[in-house]
């Protein structure tokens, strides 16, 4: 009873200091403007990311589409942090969509570093007071989210789990990895946490399997395989017969993309898709609603 009391704490201690670590708004300095950069000059810049972002973020998880301009929303993660901020090369890149989709699988082999660490300051073995590390357990992983979704799948493949210690340093792969999903609807997650105080990293550089499926799923996609799967991911679910919250997401994902990247195609959207459509701005009209 006294060892189950012992962990209740230290978990308890690791959450606390872990909102406290991560909530500190992070340094951001004058940058140029980006809207006017290559693809390649805006990957470079990724580099410079120092802080917390959807999608690359330790504290929590967060869904959203980050080239819009509407922030994301908490879905899991240590209640009270700060929301995180997305970087002006991140949103610029994931703007850019399609057109940048060919560079940014080129790099998920770049193992350039950026300026964010997570993880512990030090393994426990080495220094096990509470406050030098705040994650009670941290492992890499391959969590994947294939171009071609079954949602009848009654179960898929146990992502791995290679623990490691103390601090990684986020590299300009593991960045390209989460705009990638961005851009083509797929949840795509480089750095999340994990319940409870725990923290997963989904690296190509130590997951090489990530790499390899999406050149797999979408090395040889253009603009019209990426129009292709959101129509797709959009005719997957009739609102009217599936209230599902994950297949709805799913098509209301899809639907923010091709207004985003294929405007014309989105504006002339005929039949089921239209009705698919206006459920997609009412969502969105209460949403905003609700926030007012």
């Amino acid at each position: 009873m006294q060892r189950f009391e012992l962990l209740r704490w230290r978990s308890l201690m690791a959450y606390l200091l872990l909102a406290c670590a991560l909530s500190a708004p992070s340094k951001s300095a004058d940058h140029p403007d980006y809207s006017k950069m290559p693809v390649s000059q805006l990957i470079d810049e990724l580099m410079q990311i120092d802080g917390q972002t959807p999608g690359v973020n330790s504290a929590a998880v967060y869904d959203g589409f980050i080239g819009g301009d509407k922030p994301s929303s908490f879905t899991m993660g240590v209640l009270g942090v700060a929301p995180p901020i997305v970087p002006p090369q991140m949103h610029e890149l994931v703007r850019r969509g399609p057109l940048a989709l060919p560079e940014l699988i080129k790099h998920l082999d770049d193992k350039r570093p950026t300026r964010l660490e997570v993880g512990n300051k030090l393994p426990r073995s080495e220094h096990p007071q509470v406050g030098v590390d705040f994650f009670m357990f941290s492992y890499f992983s391959d969590e994947y989210d294939p171009r071609l979704r079954d949602f009848e799948a009654k179960s898929r493949p146990e992502p791995m789990q290679k623990n490691f210690t103390g601090r990684y340093t986020v590299k300009v792969a593991d960045v390209c990895f989460m705009l990638i999903g961005q851009i083509v609807s797929r949840h795509f997650v480089a750095v999340r946490y994990q319940p409870s105080a725990g923290l997963v990293v989904n690296s190509p550089i130590e997951a090489p399997a990530l790499a390899e499926k999406i050149r797999s799923d979408w090395g040889n996609a253009d603009a019209e395989a990426v129009k292709a799967s959101l129509l797709r991911d959009i005719r997957s679910v009739d609102p009217a017969n599936d209230k599902s919250v994950y297949v709805l997401f799913v098509a209301n994902a899809a639907m923010e993309r091709l207004r985003l990247y294929f405007p014309d195609t989105y504006n002339t959207l005929q039949g089921d898709d239209l009705k698919k459509r206006r459920e997609f701005e009412k969502e969105e009209e209460k949403r905003q609603s609700l926030k007012n």
